[in-house]
């Protein structure tokens, strides 16, 4: 889908509107109240969104754990917009995102039903599948090489 855009939250409204897209996609499903779409985290992440014609579509979370470690977290397409590859823009942007902030390592809880999208973007199970809301779920982990900046790194002979 070209007409796509893939930004960061820009206001609260938008903000608002991304919890309730979350809630849509990751906990009307399981009968969960509003409100379990969102955690004590929300406020020092940086929350990714996928718009379409005006909507929010595809919605997704980095939170950085360490000066080395970030999780991604709430990654969510609208059942309509998905298999279009929207979910791959928002993991690889924030893949990109992590590498800006020299970051060296990723993980995830994933869906057992997820588990393929998440490998073919380079991720790799780690543990033991356990429950989570009732559904399985595994880590998942990926280490980001470090980035090779060209120019100005090594001394010039003058």
């Amino acid at each position: 889908m070209d007409n796509i855009e893939v930004r960061p939250i820009q206001d609260n409204l938008e903000l608002n509107q991304m919890f309730y897209q979350r809630w849509l996609v990751l906990r009307a499903p399981l009968n969960m109240d509003r409100g379990t779409e969102q955690d004590s985290y929300e406020d020092s992440a940086f929350h990714l969104v996928a718009i379409c014609n005006n909507q929010i579509i595809g919605s997704a979370r980095l939170r950085e754990l360490s000066t080395e470690l970030a999780s991604i977290a709430y990654v969510a397409v609208l059942p309509e917009f998905q298999n279009q590859g929207i979910g791959t823009k928002l993991i690889k942007k924030l893949i990109e995102t992590a590498k800006e902030k020299n970051l060296t390592h990723l993980r995830l809880r994933s869906r057992i039903s997820a588990l393929n999208f998440y490998q073919k973007l380079g991720f790799s199970p780690e543990g033991e599948v356990f429950d989570y809301l009732g559904i399985p779920h595994i880590f998942m982990h990926l280490g980001i090489p470090a980035s090779v900046k060209s120019g100005g790194d090594f001394p010039q002979n003058t």
